[in-house]
């Protein structure tokens, strides 16, 4: 990785500027209001393709996309496994340690009808923060910050992450502050990667692919040499 080409585009900084003061704002509504509210626009269609869509958000994915990236380039590889690595710290902290046992919908809201995705398992507890939305979005910085240049790709990635954390509230698996600090957690640790990537893994063997290698200095020059030996004997 190098710092000018992999960097935190001004979509990912907008972002996170504007997810603090908005969770700060859904913090002083009441819990559940919200969901309740977005409960009533449901669809058949909507209803499958988020059903499917948030599992793009399942802490399982970063385990076939890191070897692929590593075959890309090592750094990448390494970068991504430290934003696993500190995801899985942060999130497991604060759901088997300091918010261990909060409420998820289908329990804070016993005793309020709402609709329910059919097939859909609800969880029950563990709620704070998002685990899902952490991973998606964690993953779509990440992404971003890799294929920098290419816009169209950073945009994809991040309406992917997007629409994952929505998907945990049209599903009612979580409620709105869950998915916006489950976002900040995700970008946070991505960011702090990226920075532990370039300082410690930023050297020339870490950037190479491994997928394919160059061919050295010395073995290109003997193979224009060998072109044009053969062009002057025709």
């Amino acid at each position: 990785m190098k710092r000018k080409k992999n960097r935190i585009c001004q979509a990912q900084r907008i972002l996170v500027y504007s997810l603090i003061p908005i969770s700060l704002l859904v913090s002083l509504i009441p819990k559940g209001n919200l969901e309740l509210w977005t409960n009533q626009f449901h669809h058949p269609v909507l209803d499958f393709f988020f059903l499917y869509w948030t599992n793009l958000g399942d802490g399982i994915l970063f385990l076939w996309l890191i070897p692929i990236l590593t075959l890309k380039r090592l750094s990448y590889g390494i970068f991504m496994c430290i934003s696993a690595l500190l995801q899985g710290i942060v999130i497991s902290i604060c759901k088997q340690g300091l918010f261990k046992g909060m409420p998820r919908p289908i329990e804070y809201l016993q005793g309020i009808d709402f609709y329910q995705v059919p097939g859909l398992n609800l969880h029950h507890w563990n709620s704070f923060p998002s685990g899902h939305t952490a991973t998606a979005m964690g993953i779509a910085a990440g992404l971003m910050i890799i294929y920098y240049k290419d816009r169209r790709l950073k945009h994809a990635f991040l309406l992917t992450g997007l629409l994952v954390a929505f998907s945990r509230v049209y599903l009612m698996q979580h409620f709105y502050i869950d998915i916006l600090v489950g976002s900040l957690v995700g970008i946070s640790c991505t960011w702090v990667a990226r920075e532990l990537t370039l300082r410690y893994f930023s050297k020339k063997i870490f950037r190479k692919s491994l997928f394919k290698t160059k061919p050295s200095k010395t073995r290109t020059r003997k193979i224009k040499q060998q072109i044009t030996a053969k062009r002057a004997s025709a």
